[in-house]
């Protein structure tokens, strides 16, 4: 098959898969939501609330959901969101992984799905490429999520555990996969209840995908403790290091950000310390 035919085979088949989802929105706009006063807004979304919490909720719930994003982003925002949005918007809630060109309106499109997996009471995390769009998307997006009823939290680099904790009880969280993991480590790490800041992972909405899950997933996240050393300390394990041959003494993976000592290099690295730096243990079988 050549390019060009792929080109157009793939153009018909993921007009093909959008289809359902044109046909949602047409039906969201006989809705006629704009009819709709402040307060019937809201005792609409308490309605979906239940039905989401009870599990009862169908496609045409989702449609009128949409339908009640489409009026406060434009009561809110004074904004109409473009077919394409409500396309993306109603695949990421089904799971689908979406591609979006610069300038289509990415941060809107998010809305829907995160709204709905508020709605479950069970939270949802929007994990953004860095802290600066973290904190612009969540502050951006807050007074439409508030007039709907659901609150929104943003977790930086900067912000402290009690800050995190309330963030990570919003209904609604902006941060970066980094916050996030950094955050389960130290959970783990916990001695007691009172130092958890996160609660029960549920959804996760996740921009720029492919260098979150497959370019910054391959940089381990590392939990270090600190001791002090003195400079001639210091200067004394940069000459050990020195001394050590890669290869035969270490090896390290292709991108070299991980050394792994060999055996052979243990055994060099404590005969110059004159000590042993791991216990040894007899495995018996």
């Amino acid at each position: 098959m050549t390019s060009k035919r792929f080109e157009r085979w793939s153009e018909k088949y993921r007009n093909r898969k959008l289809m359902p989802y044109l046909e949602q929105v047409r039906e969201m706009r006989k809705l006629h939501a704009h009819a709709w006063s402040d307060s019937e807004i809201i005792q609409h979304v308490k309605t979906m609330k239940i039905r989401i919490q009870e599990g009862a909720a169908s496609a045409r719930d989702v449609i009128e959901v949409a339908a009640l994003v489409d009026q406060a982003v434009w009561r809110v925002k004074g904004i109409r969101l473009y077919d394409v949005q409500w396309l993306a918007g109603m695949a990421l809630h089904e799971s689908c992984i979406i591609e979006m060109q610069t300038g289509e309106g990415k941060t809107l499109a998010a809305v829907l799905p995160a709204f709905l997996q508020a709605l479950s009471g069970r939270g949802v995390h929007v994990l953004t490429f860095n802290d600066y769009l973290a904190n612009r998307d969540a502050e951006w997006t807050r007074p439409i999520y508030e007039y709907l009823g659901v609150t929104v939290g943003c977790i930086t680099e900067g912000s402290s555990a009690e800050d995190r904790k309330r963030a990570y009880a919003a209904d609604i969280t902006y941060l970066t996969a980094k916050q996030a993991g950094y955050d389960y480590l130290k959970d783990s790490l916990a001695r007691e209840t009172e130092q958890l800041v996160q609660r029960p992972f549920h959804a996760a909405l996740v921009d720029e995908a492919d260098s979150i899950l497959l370019d910054e997933a391959r940089v381990p996240l590392v939990i270090a403790g600190e001791r002090g050393v003195s400079k001639r300390e210091a200067l004394a394990y940069v000459g050990i290091v020195e001394q050590l041959v890669s290869g035969v003494d270490y090896e390290t993976d292709q991108e070299l950000r991980n050394v792994y000592a060999t055996n052979s290099g243990i055994d060099k690295v404590e005969s110059m310390l004159g000590a042993a730096i791991y216990t040894r243990i007899t495995i018996l079988t």
